[in-house]
């Protein structure tokens, strides 16, 4: 049974792409990577703000994505490897850009350099320090996808209604079905146990993670008065290779995040099996002072203790191989103060594949739903040409909330109440891929990807049709 995987973060555990250098040699630098290219057709619905203005979006676009990896290792006498890997990003992502649901969250987006860690590996195992998703991350097994750069991990592209993906809580989901996503690339240590039996397990630690960048971690619902973090390059916790020291307490993000995962391999006549387990928890650290910072006494919105847990199965036979996954994840939010209801998604997958000479052809599904305990804000006004939704929730919008709940509050009674209700999404993706030669895919499919929930922000559909190329090096 083969595993599709798809970018840096799904290399296999146990080796590197570079070629071993003999006992005595020094380090020396190869050079790996891959680039994807798509050409989309799309109908993605518009978004309709209360004031008439409008998001629309251009039926035909370009896709692109990739990374120039160095990585270089050496054999110790004692038997054990060591070496290095640096990712560079093979595209110019912006340095910053606002949230398109509330322009004071700051998000950085894709930093030049992914991934820089050190690694070594042995017969007792292996071991990674440095900016590396998390160990249970890359564990994963499920639904199979053949639809490079899509798929239940290391979800490199996406089509959809912009706004409501942003807002829509669920929606991250159905772009990754893995344990700790919102946690990739973080300063950490993982570790994984040599295969045994056909298990194999893996833990992980990251002292710090701050803001996480995937869109609709938090949603549109208004949870800060203010930033709740820069989450910039000078940030602790930031989800790339910086090199930050001193790190504060206290300043309102998660601390000391650990993860665990274990894995099993085996196979049974012509039957493959791999099944597939983890969990991961992180403390909140909120301020000193404001403490606003990290609930709103007006929403009854609060930020907690991030917990989650993911669980596949995959079963392989003569080129078809069919899998599935469930997880769960409280995003980082608490139960919200008012209305009693958590703020936490369920996710699931399924999809099938088939494999024969150089063809690979899947059909794949993936949903999320999220109990949206601190409601949805409504988009009352969207910039021109640009995207930018001002939503009720928005600090900046011209009647903000206020009040006290069960007296006069805004949030929960007229015009500029939060709406309640659960934010779902679901995606399903056709995909195909053939061969060419060595590193080189024609790759192609279709999609249909669907938010909805109780208010135009978090609601939007799109179907999809797309042709490209995917070189690995």
């Amino acid at each position: 049974m083969k595993k599709l995987l798809l970018g840096s973060t799904a290399l296999v555990v146990g080796g590197v792409m570079a070629a071993p250098a003999m006992a005595a040699d020094p380090i020396k630098i190869g050079v790996g990577g891959y680039y994807t290219f798509y050409a989309v057709a799309n109908n993605t619905s518009a978004t309709y703000a209360t004031n008439g203005s409008i998001a629309a979006n251009k039926g035909l676009f370009f896709q692109q994505e990739g990374e120039i990896h160095f990585i270089g290792q050496t054999k110790l006498d004692n038997g054990t490897s060591v070496g290095v890997n640096v990712e560079l990003e093979a595209w110019n992502p912006n340095n910053i850009q606002a949230s398109p649901t509330n322009v004071a969250y700051i998000q950085s987006a894709n930093p030049q350099i992914d991934e820089a860690f050190l690694f070594a590996f042995g017969n007792w195992g292996r071991v990674e320090l440095g900016s590396r998703d998390a160990a249970s991350y890359r564990m994963y097994y499920g639904a199979p996808s053949a639809l490079i750069g899509y798929g239940a991990i290391q979800h490199n592209h996406n089509v959809g209604n912009a706004i409501a993906f942003s807002s829509n809580k669920a929606a991250f989901h159905t772009t990754t079905q893995t344990n700790t996503a919102a946690w990739q690339d973080t300063q950490r240590i993982n570790y994984f146990t040599p295969r045994f039996q056909g298990f194999q397990i893996g833990v992980g630690y990251t002292p710090k993670i701050n803001f996480p960048q995937g869109g609709g971690i938090l949603g549109s619902t208004l949870l800060l008065s203010g930033p709740l973090n820069n989450s910039g390059f000078s940030a602790c916790g930031y989800a790339g290779a910086v090199n930050i020291s001193n790190c504060t307490v206290n300043d309102y993000s998660w601390q000391d995040g650990f993860d665990i995962g274990v894995n099993y391999l085996n196979k049974f006549g012509d039957v493959t099996v791999a099944a597939y387990g983890s969990y991961a928890y992180a403390a909140f650290s909120p301020g000193y002072n404001t403490y606003a910072l990290s609930a709103s006494q007006i929403t009854g919105g609060n930020l907690a203790a991030w917990q989650m847990w993911a669980a596949g199965l995959q079963f392989g036979y003569k080129g078809i191989t069919l899998g599935g996954s469930i997880g769960y994840d409280n995003q980082g939010m608490g139960s919200n103060y008012y209305t009693g209801v958590d703020n936490a998604t369920r996710f699931a997958s399924a999809g099938v594949m088939y494999e024969t000479g150089p063809w690979q052809m899947s059909f794949q599904w993936q949903g999320a739903v999220n109990s949206n305990g601190n409601g949805s804000g409504t988009v009352q006004s969207i910039g021109s040409g640009t995207g930018l939704a001002i939503l009720n929730t928005s600090p900046n919008t011209a009647v903000p909330q206020s009040g006290i709940p069960g007296v006069n509050s805004t949030a929960f009674s007229g015009p500029n109440a939060l709406l309640f209700g659960a934010e779902t999404a679901n995606k399903f993706e056709i995909g195909a891929n053939y061969a060419l030669g060595p590193g080189v895919k024609l790759t192609g499919g279709a999609l249909i990807n669907n938010q909805s929930g109780p208010s135009n922000a978090v609601t939007g559909n799109t179907w999809a049709i797309l042709m490209g190329m995917d070189l690995r090096f």
